[in-house]
């Protein structure tokens, strides 16, 4: 039995421990019958609260995917330039 989950937006997830804040989630329908979701994000990291941009996804886990990706870009800037470069990048 598959069991599914609601939530009131906004609510916040953790990804790679990076708190993530989703701030709308869209269904749409495509002619194809495919259902896609249009989620707008912010990230904190290190207390740096980046500009909202929206990933669309066709589940949670894609999601995940996604967030993962944009998380690693953060933290090799944050490796390779610092803090500073990461929060005039995001921000």
């Amino acid at each position: 039995m598959e069991t599914n989950t609601f939530h009131i937006t906004p609510f916040f997830i953790e990804v790679d421990g990076v708190q993530v804040e989703v701030l709308e989630v869209l269904k749409s329908q495509l002619i194809s019958g495919d259902t896609w979701y249009h989620v707008v994000v912010c990230i904190h990291y290190n207390g740096i609260k980046s500009r909202r941009y929206s990933l669309d996804v066709k589940d949670i886990k894609d999601l995940t995917n996604k967030l993962k990706i944009e998380i690693a870009k953060i933290k090799f800037i944050d490796y390779a330039y610092g803090i500073d470069e990461v929060k005039r990048l995001i921000t």
